[in-house]
């Protein structure tokens, strides 16, 4: 016999590249993620810390928090450099590998007043300029970039023109989401950020902190895109999983 059709709004996870529970094999962006039925759509969290709509061909993504390392250095904080470059090419690989066309960020673009620093900009506008079409492709076929702002993106205001960036407004309704930087608590199928969720797993002696995916019946967290975000701790209860990310898969915990 098939597999019925999910009801709407019925949570249900597919597969994972490594088997039914996500998997732990597998090279970023081929293997390791993990594919699941949210709200009668298909949709795949992936290692690369982005949901991906495969029929939509978009990638949601929160929490960059673009320009902070630079802002905490001139506090005189000691700081490594090379985090956010890192997190603009692994978001470069993953919309390549995807093919997508649209990313949604929801939220936290950039880090407050000055995050729009010159390397800033150049870097994101680098990751436009990769992904556009061929002019034989046309308009449609150019990346598009939402921004749902964040309490970190208003303070600086818009983001620069030149990048093409669209404001969206907070809540707005995509296919079945609704498209959230916080979630408010009663809305249903809200896909959001904000919280930097994170797990914790312990062993003999050991700890491990890892980003991870939130779903239950109500909304989806996503874990901070970003690499320099710190994390808040989330608990596996009634109705919701947690999905951890490790280095190339997702892991149901």
């Amino acid at each position: 016999m098939g597999r019925s059709a999910p009801r709407p709004g019925e949570l249900r996870e597919l597969a994972g590249s490594g088997g039914a529970h996500g998997g732990a094999s597998g090279a970023f962006g081929r293997g390791g993620r993990v594919k699941l039925t949210w709200k009668g759509e298909a949709l795949e969290l992936r290692p690369e810390r982005v949901l991906h709509w495969p029929r939509e061909r978009t990638l949601f993504l929160a929490d960059l928090h673009l320009g902070k390392a630079a802002l905490f250095r001139d506090r005189g904080l000691a700081v490594p450099d090379g985090a956010e470059a890192d997190d603009l090419a692994r978001l470069r690989r993953v919309a390549h590998l995807t093919g997508a066309r649209r990313l949604v960020i929801l939220g936290d673009l950039v880090h407050g007043a000055g995050g729009w620093t010159p390397e800033v900009v150049e870097a994101f506008a680098a990751l436009g300029a990769g992904q556009r079409g061929s002019p034989e492709q046309g308009e449609a076929e150019r990346l598009r970039v939402w921004l749902v702002p964040g309490n970190h993106d208003r303070p600086d205001g818009p983001p620069p023109a030149e990048l093409g960036i669209e404001r969206v407004e907070e809540g707005m309704r995509l296919g079945p989401f609704r498209l959230r930087h916080a979630d408010d608590g009663t809305r249903d199928g809200v896909i959001c950020g904000h919280e930097h969720p994170v797990v914790v797993l312990r062993g003999r002696g050991d700890r491990l902190r890892m980003p991870c995916f939130v779903v239950d019946e109500r909304r989806l967290l996503l874990p901070a895109f970003g690499t320099f975000t710190g994390g808040q701790r989330v608990r596996r209860s009634g109705g919701r999983r947690i999905f951890g990310v490790g280095e190339g898969s997702v892991l149901a915990i």
